[in-house]
């Protein structure tokens, strides 16, 4: 979306279709963008052998309809993120000769990405990546909304928060996470958070309830959020944050510098998240604590770090300079004007 969105203000009249899985969160997001997306039956693959055979009939239909697309609409470029989706798109458009850019997001290459990198006419790479040395390093395409470019009054005032309060914003990504929520429930009843200071927490769609009204029996103020599509906001009115540790929001924290407390998600194999929050924390501009699964373990090793940075305003802005001193480029423009100059050629 956001190379689409740096396309679309070059004044030309570019047009794009979505390849996504089945799985429901993937047409959702495109839907309520009203961008066009076509789902396809292609599936991870699996170790089960008994499910192989079904894996390849979904693999061809996808390859069929991915053709057949491709052909119907004479497209010019593909770009891939990665995940399985990408394969039958990138092998179909290399067979081809379609140009191909793939971007790769995280620290660690995922599978996919090691796997049809050879097949790409570029790799983007938002990090320096051992398996392809080759890789042109860029900054995590973001989309405009998710800059809090606004005043943070103003940003405040929209989401019913008070602008004279320091903001500690607590998001485990779009759909929330389940132990991020329930530390932060621990740290309240401990009163580990300082009542100075106002909360906004985006929970996902199953906690926002009983976070919201753990919160209020605790007297903190607090916004509450299942989901929002308006992150430029939420940036713009944190003075702090606890986030997980994907690329993407690592990349907001950098772009919007926010001190950040990053908590990697503990069930990756690769542990990749460390991986990720890794620049910044060296940078001296955000912390790691572990996620520990276990709430109140969390919590514990938590509460100190956070008290520290609630009470260090001079610490944290000079986390947020650190940041703005060393802002990554725009990798959605710079991913965008490569295309340009590929299908000009074409």
């Amino acid at each position: 979306m956001a190379i689409l969105e740096r396309l679309a203000e070059t004044g030309d009249d570019w047009q794009a279709i979505f390849l996504v899985s089945r799985r429901p969160l993937d047409g959702s997001m495109l839907a309520s963008q009203q961008s066009a997306f076509i789902p396809l039956p292609v599936q991870p693959l699996t170790r089960r052998p008994w499910a192989w055979p079904a894996w390849g009939l979904n693999w061809l239909a996808s390859a069929k309809q991915v053709r057949c697309l491709y052909e119907r609409h004479r497209s010019a470029v593909v770009v891939c993120t990665g995940g399985f989706v990408s394969g039958p798109a990138v092998i179909e458009a290399n067979a081809m000769g379609m140009p191909i850019a793939l971007v790769n997001l995280d620290a660690v290459m995922g599978r996919a990405n090691r796997l049809l990198a050879r097949r790409a006419s570029v790799v983007f790479s938002s990090y320096p990546i051992n398996a392809w040395p080759k890789a042109r390093k860029i900054g995590v395409p973001l989309r405009r909304n998710v800059l809090g470019r606004g005043d943070r009054a103003t940003a405040c005032s929209r989401l019913g928060l008070e602008p004279d309060r320091p903001t500690l914003m607590i998001c485990g990504g779009s759909q929330g996470a389940q132990t991020i929520n329930d530390m932060m429930l621990h740290l309240v009843r401990q009163r580990a958070i300082d009542s100075r200071w106002q909360l906004v927490h985006l929970t996902g769609t199953a906690d926002a309830q009983g976070v919201r009204q753990a919160y209020a029996r605790a007297g903190m103020a607090a916004v509450v959020l299942a989901f929002s599509d308006a992150m430029g906001s939420l940036w713009a009115s944190a003075d702090l944050a606890i986030c997980r540790a994907g690329a993407n929001t690592v990349a907001e924290v950098w772009a919007n510098a926010v001190p950040t407390i990053f908590l990697p998600y503990p069930f990756h194999h690769d542990q990749h998240q460390h991986l990720n929050a890794r620049p910044l924390v060296e940078l001296g501009a955000a912390k790691v604590v572990e996620d520990l699964i276990d709430p109140q373990e969390t919590a514990k090793h938590m509460a100190p770090l956070l008290a520290k940075l609630m009470n260090d305003q001079g610490g944290r802005l000079k986390m947020a300079d650190l940041m703005r001193q060393k802002t990554p480029s725009d990798g959605a423009a710079d991913v965008a004007d490569w295309v340009v100059q590929v299908a000009a050629r074409s």
